[in-house]
């Protein structure tokens, strides 16, 4: 990344996520609450798999709700792209975490 001072450009050298947790308070807010919030789905996918294996003892089932659970990322993901170019990325981030924990 690049700086533009005057004329000339002033190379800005890399900085670490570490560093980055460190000194920025809101990329800090913004990493811990994704960590907390992926940390959660992932409890939710093992426990809906899981009940359903033993509901069902299919592992057809199971295969099942992992394509229904998928397939929506696939169908709207070239949709989500535009909507991101368009609205703010905060908003697009709360309203769809807002949105998934409806769903959820």
């Amino acid at each position: 990344m690049t700086k533009r001072i005057g004329k000339s450009l002033e190379a800005i050298p890399p900085v670490g996520y570490i560093e980055l947790l460190r000194k920025n308070r809101a990329f800090r807010q913004l990493w811990l609450g994704q960590v907390v919030s992926q940390m959660g789905d992932w409890f939710n996918t093992i426990a809906i798999y899981t009940i359903i294996l033993n509901l069902t003892g299919s592992g057809r089932d199971v295969g099942l709700l992992l394509v229904a659970r998928f397939l929506p990322s696939f169908v709207f993901g070239s949709l989500s792209g535009v909507l991101a170019d368009r609205f703010s990325r905060r908003s697009i981030m709360i309203v769809s975490d807002l949105l998934r924990a409806v769903v959820v």
